[in-house]
C-alpha cells in the first residue's frame, strides 16, 4: 500500500470510524480491501466507536430551548428593519471644509488682487505698488521668439 492511500485510510478511520457502512461510498470501494493492513489504527477506531455507542446525547432542558427560541424570534423582529447607518455627519465632515474653501475663494476673487495683503517676503516686491507695465508672466518675451525671428 502506498503512502497516500495509507494516509487516506487513516483519515477515514479517524473521521468515520471502523464501520465501513459509515464511510463515504466513494471511499469505501477503494479503501475496504486495505483495511486489515492498518491493524493498530483499526483497533483504535473500534475502541472509539464502542465508547461513542455507550454515550448518550445530553438532555437539553426545555427552558433552555424556550430561551433560545425566544431570542431567535427577537432577533428576527429586529433584523426585519432596514439598517440605516449614520453617514450624515460624515458627509458634513467632508462638505464643510469644501464649502469654506469655496467661500474663501469667492471672497478673495471679489476683492481683486490680494498681493498687497501678503508680506513682501512672499511676493518678492511684486506687491510694492510700482506702476510700471512690466510683464511679470513673461508672455511678451515669449512672443519675441516667434517663428519669424528665428534663424
Amino acid at each position: 500500500m502506498d503512502f497516500i492511500l495509507k494516509q487516506r485510510l487513516q483519515s477515514v478511520l479517524a473521521s468515520y470510524g471502523a464501520n465501513p457502512s459509515n464511510w463515504p461510498s466513494s471511499e469505501r470501494a477503494e479503501l475496504l480491501p486495505h483495511l486489515e493492513s492498518l491493524s493498530t489504527e483499526l483497533t483504535d477506531a473500534r475502541r472509539i466507536d464502542r465508547l461513542l455507542d455507550l454515550s448518550r446525547p445530553p438532555a437539553i432542558p426545555v427552558e433552555a430551548v424556550n430561551r433560545v427560541m425566544a431570542s431567535i424570534s427577537k432577533t428576527q423582529v429586529h433584523s426585519a428593519r432596514p439598517v440605516v447607518k449614520r453617514r450624515f455627519p460624515l458627509v458634513w465632515g467632508a462638505a464643510l471644509p469644501l464649502a469654506a474653501s469655496l467661500a474663501l475663494g469667492i471672497y478673495l476673487g471679489a476683492m481683486g488682487p490680494f498681493d498687497g495683503l501678503l508680506p513682501e517676503a512672499l511676493t518678492g516686491g511684486l506687491a510694492s505698488g510700482d506702476d510700471d507695465d512690466s510683464d511679470i508672466s513673461g508672455v511678451t518675451e515669449a512672443t519675441d521668439y516667434s517663428g519669424d525671428q528665428l534663424s
